[in-house]
């Protein structure tokens, strides 16, 4: 079964095609095969409608799973080293750096991989950290600072190995958190 799951806040929405997320109000929204370890949610329909609805999401499933970005490049172990090169390289710019003054690294860093793989397909049920505008509202982050931090992202993305057109993918999804994060 296909979810439906908000770009920015990560929400997953059952119906098949959301028009704003109840969490956040975002309108972005990609599809998502929730995980096999994921609890089972049972739904009865309780319309013709319903039913339909149901058919024809069944009908229109391709027959074979589509790998995700996050499967393609080898899951958690890759996206840990992306995100160990990525810390590593905030933290030398001190003016990026002065954001994580008093926050526990170790635990930022779980949190960061966790959304990476969101990003890059996981089940929004692995990623249940804070929503982003609630995690970055007190920090006042500038405009031209969330860029560099993206710009570092897409060079460590580069130098990991992903290939030019899954970076796109990555980043457009990154830059969608843009209202969330900015001040």
């Amino acid at each position: 079964m296909t979810v439906m799951v908000c770009t920015k806040c990560g929400l997953a929405d059952d119906s098949p095609k959301p028009m704003r997320c109840t969490k956040c109000g975002g309108r972005d929204f990609y599809a998502s095969t929730p995980s096999a370890f994921a609890p089972k949610k049972k739904t009865v329909p309780t319309t013709d409608e319903a039913i339909a609805v149901s058919v024809a999401n069944i009908e229109s499933s391709p027959t074979s799973p589509t790998v995700t970005l996050f499967d393609k490049y080898g899951g958690v172990p890759t996206i840990s080293k992306i995100v160990r090169a990525f810390h590593k390289e905030i933290m030398q710019r001190a003016h990026l750096a002065a954001y994580f003054e008093g926050i526990d690294l170790v635990v930022l860093a779980e949190h960061t991989v966790k959304y990476i793989a969101f990003v890059m397909g996981k089940p929004a049920e692995v990623y249940t950290g804070r929503d982003m505008y609630t995690a970055h509202a007190k920090y006042h982050i500038h405009g031209m600072h969330f860029d560099e931090v993206t710009d570092v992202l897409k060079d460590i993305l580069m130098h990991s190995g992903v290939e030019n057109a899954d970076i796109e993918i990555i980043m457009r999804r990154v830059e969608s958190l843009r209202e969330m994060i900015v001040v």
